[in-house]
């Protein structure tokens, strides 16, 4: 044995046989560490949902992202159960932060422990408000070129009127607009209804990230055609008949809507209506058809109500027997039409307009002699309402005339309505 151990070759052999035994053992263990390391992996989990934990009741909460991406690195078995699972939560909690602006880490709960975990970002910015609600007006918002050719919206009418909107206090605050936009295809002629989104927009027409209760509203929208009020003046047209004379012819209505093209309406400042004094024989009331202005395509009112105060003389049926000397056919008179009325003893501070007879317009009758009446002119004349203690609102006042005294003067309103302002 001594002698195997102390020959060369045995001891050659033997290095040779440990040197192939560790090579083997390193190369062996090399490649362990290296199937360990292959079994690693890397990768991204995008879009996942963000939940912020605050009081909802109280506060408002911006400035965070809706989403995040996640970073998972560690055993690929894992990192691939944690991307199809998605078990797990990605949050910040601001519940125990003031109000005011904050910058907060983004956390995260229920990965394994074996994988390393990294938000991006891993922090975010916030903006804690107080939480306020408060109402509002709801305007309507539509494109009248739309309509078809001479028609208008007449009225929109709003269900609720008001909505109540919650939101951060800045965000509240900075409302400009509160509008129900209103759809309509080009040429609408005729009256509809709608239901519409109600949307909240700053002063720059931004739209606001609110709350809206309700978030619709229910819009009415009138359409007609174009029209226009203009006062209705009675003319006389020819005589009446022998032994009969007409006092005064009067109606109760003072004035009257004509619709038609916007052309032809802007022309017309009054509506004539022409009575023939011939067919006129005794005293009271008698319906008359208008006429239709040429180009007007309807009137508010095609029929109206005439009163006739009449003296028929030697009529042993009329209830006005005249007694006088003098004989009634000597008493004549003279109409003046479209006269203004004046405002007098107004304070400086206060203005007014006239709500009756439509823009204080009135016809002034005058009866008298015949001599009495060819001396009459407009410019001798004066119609005017005292205005001396009228108060700011509605006030209603006789309707009095300045003029010659050798006639008896009447009107075709006694009373005006004025509304009294104050003057800006």
């Amino acid at each position: 044995m001594d002698k195997m151990m102390n020959n060369p070759w045995f001891l050659r052999i033997t290095a040779l046989i440990l040197a192939i035994a560790l090579f083997i053992s390193v190369r062996s263990e090399l490649e362990s560490d290296n199937k360990n390391a292959s079994g690693n992996d890397v990768d991204v989990i995008r879009d996942i949902p963000l939940e912020v934990y605050y009081d909802h009741e109280n506060l408002v909460v911006t400035g965070p992202p809706k989403t995040v991406n996640v970073n998972v690195e560690g055993p690929k078995n894992l990192v691939l159960s944690a991307k199809l699972m998605k078990d797990f939560k990605v949050f910040v909690d601001l519940r125990e932060l003031t109000i005011g602006t904050h910058r907060v880490p983004v956390s995260t709960e229920n990965f394994i422990e074996k994988l390393n975990v990294r938000t991006d970002p891993q922090y975010v910015d916030v903006v804690i408000e107080e939480r306020i609600s408060r109402e509002f007006n709801v305007e309507t918002d539509m494109n009248e070129g739309l309509l078809a050719e001479n028609y208008v919206v007449k009225s929109y009418e709003v269900k609720p009127q008001k909505v109540t909107i919650t939101g951060a206090k800045s965000v509240i605050n900075s409302i400009g607009y509160v509008k129900a936009t209103v759809a309509g295809d080009q040429g609408m002629n005729k009256s509809f209804e709608q239901d519409t989104t109600v949307k909240v927009l700053d002063l720059d027409l931004n739209k606001l990230d609110v709350i809206v209760e309700p978030s619709s509203v229910h819009v009415s929208v009138k359409i007609e055609e174009y029209s226009k009020v203009v006062p209705l003046a009675l003319v006389k047209q020819g005589n009446p008949k022998e032994g009969v004379t007409i006092n005064e012819l009067t109606t109760k209505t003072d004035s009257i809507r004509l619709y038609g093209p916007k052309a032809v309406l802007d022309k017309i400042d009054q509506l004539n209506v022409d009575v023939d004094l011939s067919k006129i024989e005794k005293s009271g009331s008698f319906d008359m058809k208008l006429a239709l202005p040429e180009g007007v395509t309807k009137l508010s009112k095609e029929v109206i109500e005439i009163t006739g105060d009449v003296t028929v003389v030697n009529d042993p049926d009329s209830e006005e027997t005249v007694e006088q000397e003098e004989p009634v056919s000597t008493i004549s008179e003279k109409s003046f039409e479209q006269v203004p009325i004046t405002v007098r003893g107004l304070p400086e501070q206060l203005i007014s307009f006239f709500e009756k007879p439509t823009d204080g317009i009135v016809t002034v009758v005058a009866k008298g002699t015949t001599e009495a009446l060819n001396k009459l002119q407009l410019n001798n004349l004066s119609v005017y309402v005292e205005a001396t203690n009228s108060e700011v609102g509605e006030s209603t006042l006789p309707i009095q005339v300045e003029g010659s005294s050798d006639v008896e003067w009447q009107t075709s309103e006694q009373e005006a309505v004025l509304t009294v302002k104050e003057s800006l």
